[in-house]
């Protein structure tokens, strides 16, 4: 059975040149007050984790609350279908993440005690604890704007078409051919219930391609909308009821948006262009969301990961985090010292070189982020206070001791 895709999106109106700062920005209400203390979980002490007080949820046991997940994003929560393509410029051979270990999806995944979550374009592949239909590399541009726009629609990702379209296209496919087959609608929404939807950042890729071109940061922000709301009414129409969707992190900090040249600093010393287009994406991501929660009443819980007030709380707290460096990469050319990144020589490529110790880095290749940064966040989304609501609230939903 496929679900047929219902879009609740508003059309957008596209202003290719308008200017930027005629766009209505979102102001994050600032951060209370909090200690940061040790971690008293014998589990992550190894890990240089840490509670936060007056910022942390006490700890609800998530062990089986789910039986499978379902992810969906870019390069930021693939674990393998860009390899399995062979769609990567820079990944070796046998490397499934552009990164140096697990990425935030894989922390989740432990943290509910499922024991894999493999790509979709797996071979003869066990989906019995779900399925990851990420994608490194996809896009919110159609293939001919890439291509009218001279829009770099490769950068560290071989020639190839994949738009979030694709992952929709994928899940629809999945849920007709294997998680469904031979189910009547109402037993394939009851299984879909009982598991966790998790949507990585959409976006981001598309935001670091055009940073160097005339495409209008606001038009990708719109685009963005409507991808993510297409993908949401999918999931939702299929049955889906507990939904986690991220946030951007403040794009403007990254040694990509940083190595633009004359930038203008906001009070985070990062690109204020960048932090201001992703500030309303987010925004505009949370009306979203609201909207489906309106929609959908008491049925479903579809949480805000804030991804934005997370990377700042411990980019402003490197030493309790066990952090040295904000906004160095790892991996990349020594060219630019402060940053170690160049577009024309990236992580994996001749010439690129890799630190000593990447779990005091926040970035891995100036483009995405080390296994240490997506652990440390982890905590903060599964067992604080920065998802919307916070996760342990949609734990409790689940297993019948709140309502939404």
């Amino acid at each position: 059975m496929v679900f047929r895709n219902h879009f609740h999106v508003i059309i957008a109106f596209i202003f290719i040149s308008l200017p930027f700062s005629s766009i209505a920005l979102h102001v994050v209400t600032p951060i209370k007050e909090f200690k940061i203390l040790p971690s008293t979980d014998p589990s992550s002490s190894h890990f240089n984790s840490v509670n936060i007080k007056g910022h942390y949820s006490t700890k609800t046991n998530s062990n089986g609350c789910f039986n499978k997940i379902y992810a969906f994003g870019d390069s930021y929560t693939d674990t393998g279908n860009a390899q399995l393509l062979d769609s990567s410029k820079n990944l070796k051979k046998g490397q499934e993440k552009p990164n140096n270990g697990w990425l935030l999806i894989d922390f989740v995944r432990d943290a509910l005690n499922i024991s894999s979550l493999p790509p979709y374009k797996s071979v003869n592949a066990n989906f019995s604890s779900g399925v990851n239909f990420a994608m490194a590399g996809a896009t919110v541009f159609t293939e001919e704007f890439l291509s009218q726009h001279k829009i770099n629609s490769t950068l560290m990702w071989k020639d190839g078409y994949h738009s979030f379209q694709t992952q929709i296209e994928w899940y629809n496919k999945f849920v007709s051919d294997i998680a469904c087959k031979g189910k009547n609608n109402e037993s394939c929404k009851a299984d879909m219930e009982n598991s966790l939807f998790w949507v990585g950042e959409i976006g981001i890729d598309d935001y670091v391609r055009a940073l160097r071109s005339k495409v209008s940061l606001r038009w990708i922000k719109d685009m963005a909308m409507v991808h993510t709301s297409r993908l949401l009414a999918t999931l939702l129409d299929s049955g889906a009821k507990y939904i986690v969707v991220e946030g951007l992190p403040p794009l403007g900090c990254y040694p990509f948006a940083k190595s633009s040249r004359h930038f203008v600093k906001d009070d985070m010393n990062c690109n204020a262009k960048i932090n201001r287009v992703t500030k309303a994406h987010n925004h505009d991501l949370q009306d979203m969301l609201e909207g489906f929660r309106r929609r959908k009443g008491a049925n479903v819980s579809i949480s805000y990961a804030d991804y934005f007030d997370a990377y700042k709380v411990i980019t402003g707290n490197l030493n309790k985090f066990g952090f040295e460096d904000a906004f160095k990469a790892c991996c990349g050319h020594h060219r630019n010292k402060i940053l170690n990144f160049s577009f024309k020589i990236l992580c994996g490529m001749s010439g690129a070189e890799t630190c000593r110790h990447p779990d005091s880095y926040i970035h891995w290749d100036g483009i995405h982020l080390t296994e240490a940064m997506y652990r440390q966040l982890s905590e903060f989304f599964l067992h604080g206070n920065f998802c919307k609501p916070s996760f342990i609230h949609l734990i409790r939903v689940k297993k019948g001791l709140l309502r939404d």
